[in-house]
């Protein structure tokens, strides 16, 4: 009896690890350019971008963020899901955003839909107003 109590207790504790398994974090690669054209940032400066998840169009408060290299590209670990970007050109780090704050996380109009291992280039400019 005690026996079969702990298989019991071993099994629904794999199937609640393996439930988690599906919302594991997988690799996200892009780049982020304006009119085709790395941003730019002094030695006091960070790029940054924000992946904010998003269910039935409203935003979850789960945000993964990472900052982009002075060739345009990022890497990040996002588990899949819709998202809003955000990206700011921070520069001096952290009081002035160069964007004006048109993709900060309130007022970003880039949404993308993030199923793992995605390749995403976004160009600033099809964005501008």
């Amino acid at each position: 009896m005690t026996t079969t109590r702990i298989s019991i207790g071993l099994f629904a504790c794999l199937m609640l690890a393996c439930v988690g398994c599906s919302e594991a974090p997988s690799i996200v690669k892009g780049s982020v350019t304006k009119g085709g054209e790395a941003l730019q940032v002094s030695s006091q400066g960070d790029i940054q971008i924000h992946f904010i998840q998003e269910e039935n169009g409203k935003m979850t408060g789960q945000t993964y963020m990472t900052s982009i290299d002075p060739s345009g590209h990022f890497e990040a670990e996002v588990p899949a899901g819709e998202y809003r970007i955000s990206v700011q050109q921070l520069d001096p780090y952290p009081n002035v955003d160069k964007l004006k704050g048109q993709f900060s996380q309130a007022k970003t109009p880039i949404k993308q839909s993030i199923k793992g291992g995605d390749t995403i280039d976004i160009d600033l400019s099809t964005y501008a107003k």
